[in-house]
């Protein structure tokens, strides 16, 4: 008798941690910080801002909803700036890979090993070179072409975009209709 026990105990036991493991497992919906803006407050296409270079979003000054006003600050992108030295240096560094891959590709008897070694030396020298180099960056700004409504954000603050990724969508706001009694 005791063991039947036992043995339904462990049988509803299993049950249930199956049916808990697939709730678990269920694709639930991601949770996102978007919200929809009415098409009341909106008249027209929506316009989309891209980042103008690839960066890192700073800061942004809106939120879904707010209503903005044409030059207004939207958000700010830290992008990183390059002297002449680290472009000369970047451009170094990946003639030097490139050579390091040749000589990888290439067939036994067209390669020798002081080659291969001379060419990871001087890539190695390159990075260490640029990672000496002080980084700086700079901010580009990003600014309401027209008055509108944010409608939505689809990046975060922290993220890093690419070049003529969407950073905000704005719909246009409708103009004020005149001779029409505002209650």
């Amino acid at each position: 008798m005791k063991r039947k026990s036992v043995l339904w105990l462990a049988a509803v036991s299993g049950g249930i941690v199956l049916v808990l493991g697939a709730l678990w497992l269920r694709p639930w919906p991601l949770a996102t910080t978007e919200t929809t803006v009415t098409s009341a407050l909106v008249a027209g296409p929506l316009r989309h801002l891209p980042a103008t270079s690839a960066g890192r979003v700073w800061e942004m000054y809106v939120q879904t909803g707010s209503v903005v006003k044409r030059g207004q600050l939207l958000a700010k992108v830290a992008v990183p700036l390059h002297t002449v030295s680290q472009q000369q240096a970047e451009v170094e560094l990946r003639q030097a890979l490139h050579l390091q891959e040749q000589l990888n590709n290439a067939a036994p008897y067209e390669k020798t090993e002081v080659a291969i070694a001379q060419t990871r030396q001087r890539i190695a020298a390159i990075r260490q070179r640029l990672a000496a180099m002080p980084r700086q960056l700079t901010f580009v700004y990003v600014q309401a072409p027209a008055n509108g409504t944010v409608v939505r954000l689809p990046v975060n603050t922290g993220t890093y975009v690419a070049d003529s990724t969407t950073l905000i969508s704005l719909g246009v706001t409708p103009p004020p209709t005149e001779g029409v009694a505002q209650n």
